[in-house]
């Protein structure tokens, strides 16, 4: 039986009574309800997304644009296969390879491939023929005058009614006008001609839009993979020796991420298990406390991802923040099964039979870890009352899990004990605890004095916080490898050989008009800063289809009647040629939209043949877009053009687009993150004041937080380590987890009379270490993962749990027995003989 000054009453003994009673017909019942639990968790995690939108509400105007972007249009993503030839005399053997390539991908289910496109060579040759209709008409009455006033002057010349004898020609000059039509056709890239090829960047680009828009893996994973069969079949090293093949685009990124998500998910779910399993035995030094201990928490696991598909939390899909939750929940959960446990191993060791030590384990771990468990769960559910998808999610799987880990912990972990521990225990295998009690003990002054100054330190650090500290540039939470080897690299060199992102910003007008008029709006918004520096072009029905047709060919035709063969003879062939461009094919006649070429109205032709309604833009390539403000300025005011209507009771237009969505995702963290974090500390504290006895106690406990808190702000600040979608999450969980040390370690202090805290520390502080260590160990597997947000967030929760325990189990003793009175001679001896007691509990 314990030694403690108190000891377990008969109700402790009538509930593991009642548990050993029926423990077979509770563990039937568990094992029945995993199955359908195991069928639901499998489920969600075949719909594991790692798309953008899946973090944001449904209500989030950029995820209902891109909902009516899917419903109306058909297209508009993009695969591109980019081809580097290494130098520019095998460039034509890289072109070689994109035609060979582009005939099979041709050849393509409708569903799979819309187009496929090498070049511009059709649409360039449509725009030179009909160039008087796609430019400016103020432009035209500028050729017009310039070419009236060469013929004067040539008329005047031949009659010879020149006023000066050596008044120069009239120059047939417009280098200008060749220029702005010439970038308006090429855009800003290095295309040589009309060809998606460039011999400076000894690159040539396969386009590929994809058959039906899909922000998820199965068509674009389906595509990706024909694409790769077809490349590896026509060995691109047998074109030219150094030749290199990548991929970039939309379709390659969503691929791309949630591969690397599959795969880290996969080697982060064996690494946890494994080093759980390794540091259980270690502690225990026992074998089969892996099976008393982990069969409650996998079956908690699953059950807490089944019924969060259930209603009312109606989860159906995991995204990139909930794909690892499975290993997060193991490594959390774990704890109020490792401290009943080691209760439970405590009294074994002094002799108690099974029922007496389990009695004790449940007595004396109930209120700490139910404080824990409520703890985690309230912070937990403080992101489940977010709208935001990332935060909400993780909140209600998480907070289920932390309550079913406990409630299965000291349900069924009873019976299992009964079941598996019937030999006796070894003696303790080492006596870290003891040692690392005796050291911080010895330095106590030294710690207290280390103590105020990290956390004025850490105070001074958290002060700086500011809006700079949220990551706004998306780039730098895509997998780490995808700079080198993925679509991070092919993609800026498809952007630098086009000069534009391939995929828009579209604006959802209602009808045509009002398309015209917001697109104007944008047109002339491009053209001054900041969006000058973000926009590449705006492109409408206008601008496919020109307007003033009949206007402009009455001027072409005037240019082509005043431009005659005395005049075109007195031209040089580089001005002739530049004329003739600029007047284009004559006879000119109007063009309709059947005439147009399909590349002209793609992302401008819906799925039932409306043509129009929409606005297209497109950004340019650079850094712009990726720094907050710059970002926030480009949504707004696409968002302002959309508000513009051209009638009465018109309703406003819709953007949608991938920095509309990061736009979102950036004023949800910064709306949600403060508020979530201050419902979580709140909610934490008042658990803590409601089950722990004494408000010394919840005091403690709560400065032991907020030290273990400011700490972890600290480092964050000294690392640099920036705040994004992910890893703000550690904030929350961190003071539902973090504060789980601190209860345990106080609890055990006053079920031990408060003799000294430094005892506490080593009775129960081998168990409060494991549970760290097991957290640490379920969050540090994100440190494996390719995917740099969630690599970010394991390392801030691996700051938060280090940060947390020191302050639990170094700081607050530290503080309680320096500063508490001197004991008497009869305290001292009292306490070193329960001392001697307890040393013969396990020390971890």
């Amino acid at each position: 039986m314990s030694s403690d000054g108190n000891a377990p009453g008969p109700k402790s003994f009538a509930y593991v009574d009642w548990t050993l009673r029926w423990g077979a017909w509770l563990w039937v019942l568990a094992l029945a309800l995993a199955v359908p639990a195991v069928w639901r968790t499998a489920n969600l995690y075949v719909h594991l997304r790692s798309e953008l939108e899946q973090l944001l509400p449904r209500s989030a105007p950029s995820v209902i644009a891109l909902d009516e972007l899917r419903g109306r249009m058909a297209g508009l993503q993009y695969l591109g296969v980019v081809v580097d030839s290494g130098s520019e005399r095998d460039l034509p053997a890289g072109e070689k390879l994109v035609d060979d390539l582009a005939a099979r991908v041709r050849a393509y289910p409708p569903d799979l491939v819309k187009t496929v496109r090498t070049d511009q060579t059709a649409e360039r040759r449509f725009i030179e023929d009909h160039a008087p209709l796609y430019m400016d008409r103020a432009d035209l009455e500028t050729i017009l005058d310039h070419v009236e006033a060469r013929r004067d002057w040539e008329a005047a010349k031949q009659t010879g009614s020149l006023l000066d004898e050596d008044e120069p020609a009239p120059p047939l000059v417009f280098d200008d006008l060749k220029k702005k039509y010439d970038e308006r056709e090429t855009g800003a890239g290095h295309l040589d001609g009309s060809r998606y090829s460039s011999k400076k960047l000894h690159t040539s680009l396969l386009l590929i839009e994809a058959g039906a828009f899909d922000t998820g893996r199965g068509r674009g994973a389906a595509l990706l993979k024909r694409v790769k069969e077809d490349l590896a079949a026509l060995r691109p090293d047998s074109y030219a020796p150094g030749i290199r093949v990548g991929f970039a685009g939309d379709i390659a990124i969503n691929v791309e991420e949630t591969s690397a998500l599959l795969t880290d998910l996969s080697i982060s779910s064996v690494l946890v298990v494994v080093l759980v399993i390794a540091a259980i035995v270690f502690f225990y030094g026992l074998w089969r406390s892996i099976f008393i201990v982990l069969p409650p928490l996998l079956l908690a696991t699953v059950y807490a991802f089944a019924i969060a598909s259930l209603p009312p939390f109606g989860v159906t899909e995991l995204n990139s923040n909930t794909a690892f939750l499975g290993s997060i929940i193991v490594g959390n959960g774990i704890n109020f099964g490792l401290i009943l446990f080691a209760r439970y191993i405590e009294e074994r060791r002094r002799g108690s039979g099974v029922r007496d030590a389990l009695a004790c384990g449940v007595w004396g771990a109930r209120t700490g870890t139910l404080s824990a468990a409520l703890a985690a769960a309230v912070s937990y559910a403080s992101l489940g009352l977010t709208q935001f998808r990332g935060f909400r999610q993780f909140g209600i799987i998480g907070g289920i899990g932390m309550v079913t880990s406990w409630l299965l912990a000291f349900v069924l972990l009873p019976p299992l004990a009964a079941w598996v521990d019937r030999r006796s225990l070894p003696p303790k295998r080492h006596v870290l605890i003891t040692a690392f009690v005796r050291l911080t003990s010895a330095h106590r002054p030294a710690i207290m004095v280390a103590v105020v100054a990290l956390t004025l330190g850490a105070v001074w650090e958290v002060h700086r916080f500011g809006p700079d500290q949220i990551e706004t540039d998306f780039a730098k939470l895509r997998r780490a490898d995808t700079w080198k080897n993925g679509a991070g690299y092919w993609g800026p060199k498809m952007d630098a050989l086009l000069g534009t992102y391939v995929t828009p910003a579209v604006v959802l007008a209602n009808d045509v008009d009002q398309a015209r008029a917001i697109g104007r709006a944008l047109d002339a918004d491009a053209k001054k800063p900041p969006l000058d520096e973000m926009v590449a072009s705006v492109r409408t029905l206008e601008d496919v289809l020109p307007g003033d047709q009949d206007a402009k060919i009455a001027l072409a035709d005037r240019i082509a009647d005043d431009l005659t063969p005395r005049i075109r003879a007195s031209l040089t062939d580089e001005q002739r040629k530049t004329v003739d461009r600029l007047v284009g094919k004559m006879p000119l006649s109007a063009i309709t939209l059947a005439d147009i070429p399909q590349a002209f109205t793609t992302g401008l032709r819906e799925r039932d043949g409306t043509v129009g309604r929409e606005v297209l833009v497109f950004p340019r390539p650079g850094r712009a877009l990726w720094e907050g403000p710059q970002l926030a300025a480009f949504a707004t005011t696409l968002r302002a053009a959309a508000s513009i209507t051209t009638s009465a009771g018109q309703a406003r237009a819709r953007v949608a687009g991938s920095h509309l969505l990061s736009n979102d995702i950036l004023e949800s963290v910064r709306r949600d993150g403060p508020r979530t974090s201050g419902i979580a500390f709140g909610g934490v504290v008042i658990v803590v004041l409601l089950l722990l006895r004494t408000s010394r106690s919840a005091a403690l406990v709560t400065a032991s937080l907020l030290v273990g808190v400011l700490w972890l702000g600290g480092a964050m600040m000294a690392l640099r380590v920036k705040i994004n979608f992910a890893n703000f999450i550690a904030y929350p969980i961190t003071f539902g987890i973090g504060v789980d040390y601190a209860v345990n370690v106080a609890s055990r202090w006053e079920l031990d009379g408060r003799r000294s805290m430094a005892d506490a520390v080593r009775t129960t502080g081998g168990a409060v270490a494991l549970c760290s260590l097991t957290t640490i160990i379920g969050y540090s597997s994100l440190l494996l993962a390719e995917n740099r947000a969630l690599f970010l967030f394991g390392l801030l929760a691996v700051m938060g749990e280090v940060a947390c325990l020191s302050a639990a189990i170094v700081a607050m003793p530290a503080f309680v027995d320096g500063i508490r009175p001197k004991p008497g001679r009869k305290a001292l001896a009292a306490a070193a003989l329960d001392k001697s007691t307890d040393d013969r509990s396990p020390g971890g």
